[in-house]
């Protein structure tokens, strides 16, 4: 049975749930959601940034049996949820979502705390900023019920883990939006360009150059 708390408000949901697993280690499926989130994170020190069509939401799961893969599993087990409501998500590497524009709308954010696995989720059910995609069709009459949306989609996840980690690679491949195709990555000074070929057996990048196959395991991916 999934625990959920649901906040008009909080600096960031992974925090509130850092302190709802201290004063109770063992509880687990609880899912932290709230209404704006003032100080979300994403990967590496970048910001999540919160608009009135976002979703924000924390949950304790337990990780993939290889740790490494556990975002690319909840990003896949999340593009399925939509796809079954009828809207197609593509899935960036390593742990974004894009939309039908190959715009991001969603991120996944895996912290450990305390030997403990939280999950931070961030999705833009519709987007008011060109910049960011959307998942649904803007309609500024619509009000998104965030509550109820995080725990479905949280319910979802739980009842829907894919454990069979050469199931999750193929899933994630048919998925991905970038397959093929030339990038570039960065992680701080370094840059590899190449032909974004596949995920390894930790879910690193595997980038075709002229001098062979390079394998990345962080950075930030774009096109070229």
């Amino acid at each position: 049975m999934i625990k959920q708390i649901h906040l008009n408000q909080c600096d960031s949901t992974q925090d509130v749930l850092k302190e709802q697993l201290m004063k109770d280690p063992h509880t687990e499926g609880m899912i932290i959601s709230c209404e704006h989130q003032l100080a979300g994170r994403g990967r590496g020190n970048n910001q999540w940034m919160s608009m009135p069509g976002t979703l924000c939401f924390s949950m304790n799961l337990k990780p993939h049996p290889i740790l490494s893969f556990t975002a690319m599993e909840m990003a896949v087990i999340i593009s399925h949820f939509f796809s079954l409501k009828g809207k197609e998500l593509s899935l960036k590497w390593p742990n974004d979502l894009w939309d039908s524009q190959r715009k991001k709308c969603g991120g996944i954010l895996i912290q450990v705390h305390q030997e403990i696995l939280l999950t931070g989720i961030g999705l833009n059910l519709f987007s008011e900023d060109k910049d960011f995609g959307g998942i649904l069709d803007f309609d500024p009459k619509i009000r998104i019920n965030k509550e109820m949306w995080s725990k479905e989609i949280g319910e979802f996840i739980v009842n829907n883990r894919i454990k069979d980690t050469p199931l999750l690679k193929t899933l994630w491949r048919q998925r991905c939006g970038h397959l093929n195709e030339r990038v570039s990555i960065r992680d701080g000074e370094q840059e590899v360009q190449g032909i974004f070929q596949d995920i390894g057996e930790y879910g690193e990048a595997l980038i075709l150059t002229q001098d062979g196959v390079n394998k990345i395991y962080n950075g930030s991916l774009r096109f070229i």
